[in-house]
């Protein structure tokens, strides 16, 4: 494996993490559980976004322009979505 896989590996399992975490936190028994708990995800989560950031800065994700045509079409359609949900 190289640095982009290992980096994308880390950076896949702390999500999953982050992911986890918030089934910790809805499940804990008590506050005190809670607010260790939280104090964990925090911490996580910045680490996910240091992670996501060294990868970016890397160049091992690109962001791409979108067209505001695309956008706003793609708006449309989850506004209309959504509308038809709440009928």
């Amino acid at each position: 494996m190289n640095d982009k896989d290992y980096l994308k590996d880390i950076l896949e399992s702390e999500k999953n993490l982050s992911v986890n975490m918030t089934y910790a936190l809805n499940e804990a028994s008590c506050n005190n559980l809670y607010k260790n708990y939280f104090k964990m995800f925090e911490k996580i989560n910045k680490k996910v976004k240091e992670l996501f950031y060294l990868s970016y800065n890397l160049g091992y994700y690109k962001l791409e322009k979108e067209e505001t045509k695309k956008i706003k079409s793609n708006i449309k359609t989850l506004s209309q979505d959504l509308e038809s949900c709440s009928k």
